[in-house]
């Protein structure tokens, strides 16, 4: 595989993928210009910094490969999902700073806060309704 044909499978442009190959110390790169070949390992680790990047928004592949080798796989279980254009749109909206991480979280508290807020104002007429006096003949 060649680099270029691995920036047409992620759909990246080739110069990421240049950049994050050279983050990663490929120094045996013989041509950086999309037509160098890449073992299954070196596609394999640029496909995943890459993503990396793509997914925390990150634009600089040092500081993303230091913060892949400093978090703890074992920690965090990665939890993939998927927004339609219009769901992300109206987070970006709402919640115009952050990562898109961040505006779900914010968007799951406020969910919450909802439903904690809906819990308290239907319990009194639960309570009310359960209640009824007889009236002793």
């Amino acid at each position: 595989m060649k680099l270029n044909q691995l920036a047409d499978q992620i759909h990246a442009k080739t110069i990421a993928l240049i950049a994050i190959a050279k983050a990663l110390e490929f120094t045996d790169l013989p041509n950086p210009h999309g037509g160098t070949p890449l073992s299954q390992s070196q596609a394999q680790q640029i496909t995943t910094v890459f993503r990396y990047m793509r997914d925390r928004q990150i634009v600089d592949p040092k500081a993303a490969i230091a913060q892949m080798q400093m978090s703890d796989p074992a920690a965090t279980a990665e939890i993939a999902i998927s927004l339609r254009t219009s769901v992300a749109d109206e987070l970006c909206r709402r919640y115009p700073n952050g990562s898109m991480s961040d505006r779900i979280l914010r968007l799951l508290g406020a969910v919450q806060s909802l439903e904690q807020l809906y819990a308290l104002s239907v319990q009194p007429q639960v309570s009310q309704a359960s209640v009824k006096p007889t009236l002793s003949q």
